[in-house]
């Protein structure tokens, strides 16, 4: 029978956890006038930078349209000052008795109704205005284009997204945790980053967001790691893995073969002075590969049985053949 004497140790659990690389900001580029498109000359996966040029529509028809507003603008004003003026003379003529006051009161609605008209127009010709004004699409920062749900050519709709473009000047690692989130991991961590397959280039990131319910779909929790401005060489999509270390405390590793039953909970055979068994109950801290962490029920110094222990009972004298070294299979840092 093989036993091992009992260390409690500290120990930190390392995980490693897969993602990728997203952009935390992403802006969706829409026309704030429905017209045709007949410039839009980039394309997913090109960069562009703040300013430029990214599409533009037909201005033949957006101008059409700003000179029939400014037309009917014209006409109603026309049609305003003829109202203006012959509610003046209604109002002269009504204190002589030269009209009644039916006339002077068909004289004030017309000029209201005038006013009114004369204002939506005006309301009309400047969205004609802003949209001759608005016929190109400019990118609002430098950044990478990630979809283009038009092509040149289409009628789009005012409002409709033409473009989006994930900015570059903040980068995240994006995680999704199907575990339990390890104790005492809070926003603002640090946790180490690198890019798959080139762990030499190691950053250090801080969790910005840990999602506030699991997902339906994939049944983990999404969390978002912001990275420093080196990680901006990595390309959106970029796989990339993280370290990420949860403090135990201090545990004992025992192999799987020391672990036993006692009334459906977990429980390991104690060795006394007597080289006499009982079964004492444990608290396991984690079940690990190759290794169970016991965070409670045992104490420095103690003699336990870690292999050879499937047919004993409680008081059964044993032999033991070899000791194990407890510290050697702590995990550490």
């Amino acid at each position: 029978m093989t036993a091992q004497r009992v260390e409690m140790l500290p120990a930190v659990v390392q995980t490693v956890l897969t993602g990728d690389v997203q952009a935390r900001f992403v802006s969706e580029l829409a026309f704030p006038s429905a017209g045709k498109v007949t410039l839009l000359p980039v394309d997913v996966g090109d960069r562009v930078v703040a300013g430029q040029l990214l599409g533009r529509l037909d201005p033949l028809e957006l101008r059409t349209t700003l000179e029939t507003s400014e037309a009917q603008v014209q006409a109603l004003q026309a049609q305003l000052a003829l109202a203006r003026a012959d509610h003046a003379r209604q109002a002269r003529l009504l204190p002589k008795g030269y009209t009644n006051r039916s006339e002077y009161e068909r004289s004030q609605a017309a000029l209201k109704g005038a006013e009114a008209e004369l204002m939506t127009a005006m309301a009309r010709r400047q969205v004609a205005t802003d949209a001759v004004a608005d016929a190109e699409l400019l990118a609002v920062a430098d950044a990478v284009v990630v979809a283009r749900a038009v092509s040149a050519g289409e009628v789009v709709q005012a409002g409709q997204v033409v473009l989006s473009l994930a900015h570059d000047d903040a980068p995240e690692a994006v995680f999704d945790w199907y575990e339990a989130l390890p104790a005492g991991l809070q926003i603002g961590a640090p946790l180490s980053v690198h890019a798959l397959g080139d762990p030499a280039g190691t950053v250090v990131g801080h969790l910005r967001e840990i999602a506030p319910s699991v997902s339906s779909r994939s049944g983990t929790v999404r969390l978002r790691v912001s990275l420093p401005a080196q990680a901006r060489a990595w390309p959106l999509g970029s796989v990339v893995s993280a370290s990420l270390g949860e403090p135990l405390g201090r545990v004992v590793a025992l192999p799987w073969a020391a672990l036993s039953r006692d009334r459906g909970q977990p429980a390991v055979w104690l060795i006394d002075v007597q080289q006499r068994v009982s079964l004492v109950p444990v608290q396991v801290a984690r079940y690990d590969a190759g290794q169970v962490l016991i965070a409670a029920g045992l104490q420095d110094g103690d003699l336990v049985v870690a292999r050879g222990g499937q047919l004993l009972y409680p008081g059964q004298r044993v032999e033991i053949a070899s000791v194990l070294a407890a510290s050697e299979q702590v995990p550490g840092p």
